[in-house]
């Protein structure tokens, strides 16, 4: 069982819930019922979890030494506590790789645009493991721009297109949370003992992180309710039908969500390290359940009449 949970630590497997990201254009532009649609992304999931998996074992590899001076990695990460091998991390990438090959020619070919966001999502996570994750700031925003490559990949791989605005929400959202872990870094390891373990902490600090912070949460409340008002029409002179009009009632409950992940990430700092937990937080569930609920009245009531009357 030891060799189970070491193995599932290292392909990370409690962070495959960011590559969900690719179901969010089937289920923005009225396509998550369509079985072919569902079936097509739960492969581009697999693939993406392949490829975000590749990036974390590759980056074990080579923060062997620093993680075992991290306090939690260490625990955490098993080529750093020397329950697995280099070489077995060696063999688990090769099979990963083969795997990705495997679907991609069964499934994917020729839908070349899927293809090009896994290169992205693979060539900007190695990049900020040999580069960006050295430079404060870049490393940041080279981050959150593998969420948007996942989001994108789910575009093209069933071919629709959703706003701008939403894919800029996305990338906001990554920010958001990519910051909210820099400041548990920091105060886990401790300012003074950051340098230590990345380069870029020397420019960081948790003031600066606390500003950026707010920023980002403004910008992303902004720009998830401009979409809303853009997509559906909103305050238009013209008649709004009512479950239209009701997606309203989710931008108070976003702003739930982001006011109670800010009072969690910084209350409790282990928190922001690991997202996961602040998705089994009551109060974030109930908002989310309710937000998820009223998009999915609002986008999918016309489908499900349509069906009703067949």
């Amino acid at each position: 069982m030891s060799k189970i949970k070491n193995l599932i630590h290292l392909l990370r497997c409690r962070q495959y819930y960011k590559n969900g990201l690719i179901f969010v254009g089937a289920f923005f532009s009225g396509n998550i019922l369509d079985f072919f649609v569902i079936s097509l992304l739960i492969i581009g999931f697999v693939i993406l979890c392949c490829a975000s998996s590749i990036n974390y074992i590759i980056n074990d590899i080579r923060d062997i030494e620093k993680d075992k001076k991290h306090p939690e990695k260490f625990e955490k990460r098993p080529l750093a506590s020397g329950e697995l091998s280099v070489f077995f991390a060696i063999l688990l990438l090769a099979l990963l790789f083969g795997a990705i090959v495997i679907l991609t020619f069964l499934f994917i070919i020729p839908n070349w645009n899927f293809i090009i966001m896994i290169i992205l999502i693979l060539i900007t996570g190695q990049l900020y493991n040999l580069l960006f994750k050295n430079y404060a700031f870049i490393d940041i925003l080279s981050l959150s721009l593998i969420y948007l490559w996942r989001a994108l990949a789910g575009c093209f791989l069933i071919e629709v297109f959703i706003s701008p605005w939403l894919f800029l929400a996305i990338f906001e959202l990554a920010l958001f949370l990519v910051i909210a872990k820099r400041k548990g870094d920091l105060i886990l390891i401790g300012e003074e003992n950051a340098l230590e373990h990345k380069k870029s902490y020397d420019q960081y600090s948790l003031k600066l992180l606390d500003q950026f912070h707010v920023i980002i949460a403004g910008s992303l409340f902004i720009t998830y309710s401009l979409y809303l008002i853009l997509h559906f029409n909103l305050f238009s002179a013209e008649r709004v039908n009512l479950h239209e009009y009701i997606t309203i009632l989710t931008i108070p409950l976003s702003l739930f969500i982001i006011m109670r992940y800010m009072y969690l990430t910084s209350a409790k700092p282990k928190i922001a390290r690991n997202t996961e937990k602040a998705l089994l937080d009551p109060g974030i569930v109930i908002a989310g359940i309710c937000l998820l609920g009223i998009l999915t009245y609002s986008f999918y009531l016309k489908l499900f009449l349509k069906l009703l009357n067949l």
